[in-house]
């Protein structure tokens, strides 16, 4: 049994709902706002550890959320969002608060243990409660708006465009913060990240739980398991394919996010530039997240696939074949295509993923890019380090050249049921 009211013995007020949205928005903002991240290997050499141990940490980090990822998921459809959402809050506090007290390698290992939880906790349960709020007040509105059905999904669209925004805002000015605050002290970025910190656990007790109209009672948890692997990745082959683009674009900004400074460095350009190159870069996401809904209707969403797609071969080759500061141009493209497919693809996938089954929906994408990662990352590094940074961002933009035919062209393809209304997982039916 959840926790979770359902719409037919729970009597909720609509304007409290409404103040889901604003709420979550500014939970993306502190959650994103990690003051200590522009530093924090200078802060972890400053204790004593070495780069391969700093890898070490990163790896530790990825497992736990591999493994917690899918489960976590589960957990926030079947006690509910906002339940998942202070778990993962309270974590985080916990987690940046441990880290500005601890000074050897193993104590660095339970920071990133307990980071992993809150963000496995975290992860799509924000994005699943805007469309749960979306939905539930579109049914409580319905029968005296007869237009509100029109109107709610693009609402949901814009909260995301809007989530995305104020999650990449915050980590801009986190950036520029840290920056700062390290000129003072190496050890003052993690002090105010231990404070601010706290910032989504506290706004995460004032949200509401959206009514939701549940699945079957009496279904074992495989059932339900197996009910959400059927819908994904066999009754409907659009949502395959937005899953799988979910996934292979994810996977393409991660990449290449952590190239970034290792190309900087490369190329000479001053560290006093990375702090307001990464702000940039971040700014960059916040501000194609705030218009994607918008280009999307200008443009089609069949336009802004295909630029999703091809972005990343844009950013791979302009890097490989350009200088550090042109190449730095070029990586704006991967911020796009991330600003793009944060909104649009997340949207395609939400909106066609009946409500108890949408937190776990948003974790398996998640689990599929850090799994993603996890075998292509060592490769990108090893080709960096034995070939060099034209070698290997030449061969990952062969690779994503390749994969636009596979996995973009195909969703392309798709494009005459894009627009479909919403979630027809009990009729199997292609949408």
């Amino acid at each position: 049994m959840s926790d979770s009211p359902s719409s037919s013995d729970f009597a909720f007020d609509v304007a409290k709902l409404r103040g889901n949205y604003a709420k979550i928005q500014w939970i993306n903002f502190f959650w994103m706002f990690l003051v200590v991240i522009p530093v924090v290997v200078p802060i972890w050499q400053s204790h004593g550890l070495d780069m391969h141990q700093v890898y070490l940490l990163q790896t530790v980090f990825a497992l736990a959320v591999v493994v917690l990822e899918v489960p976590s998921g589960y957990v926030a459809d079947h006690i509910g969002r906002k339940t998942s959402l202070v778990l993962g809050g309270a974590l985080a506090g916990l987690a940046f608060t441990w880290f500005a007290f601890a000074d050897e390698f193993w104590k660095f290992v339970v920071f990133e243990i307990m980071a992993a939880v809150g963000a496995s906790l975290y992860s799509g349960s924000d994005v699943a409660l805007i469309y749960d709020t979306d939905e539930a007040i579109r049914r409580a509105s319905s029968s005296v708006r007869p237009t509100a059905e029109q109107t709610s999904d693009r609402a949901a669209i814009a909260s995301l465009g809007q989530r995305l925004f104020y999650a990449q805002s915050g980590e801009t000015l986190a950036s520029i913060l840290g920056g700062l605050l390290v000129l003072v002290s190496l050890d003052l970025p993690a002090r105010v990240n231990a404070i601010t910190a706290w910032g989504a656990f506290f706004i995460a007790l004032t949200l509401v739980e959206a009514p939701r109209e549940l699945g079957s009672a009496h279904q074992s948890h495989f059932q339900k398991a197996k009910e959400i692997a059927q819908l994904l990745f066999v009754r409907s082959a659009l949502l395959r394919l937005v899953l799988i683009n979910l996934i292979v674009y994810g996977l393409a900004t991660l990449t290449a996010v952590w190239a970034f400074q290792g190309y900087w460095k490369a190329g000479d350009i001053s560290l006093a530039f990375f702090g307001w190159l990464w702000a940039g870069y971040n700014l960059t996401v916040a501000l194609v997240g705030r218009v994607a809904h918008a280009i999307e209707d200008r443009i089609g969403s069949a336009a802004v696939v295909v630029s999703i797609g091809l972005l990343p071969v844009l950013g791979f080759f302009g890097m490989a074949v350009s200088g550090a500061w042109l190449g730095t141009v070029f990586g704006l493209a991967f911020q796009v295509a991330r600003g793009l497919t944060q909104v649009v693809l997340k949207d395609a996938l939400n909106s066609r993923v009946p409500t108890d089954y949408r937190a776990t929906a948003n974790s398996i994408s998640t689990l599929g890019v850090r799994f993603g990662f996890a075998l292509v990352g060592p490769a990108m590094g090893w080709m960096i380090d034995g070939r060099g940074y034209p070698f290997a961002l030449s061969t990952f933009g062969v690779l994503y050249a390749v994969l636009f035919g596979i996995v973009c062209v195909p969703l392309v393809r798709m494009r005459s049921v894009f627009r479909t209304a919403s979630v027809r997982a009990d009729t199997g039916a292609d949408s």
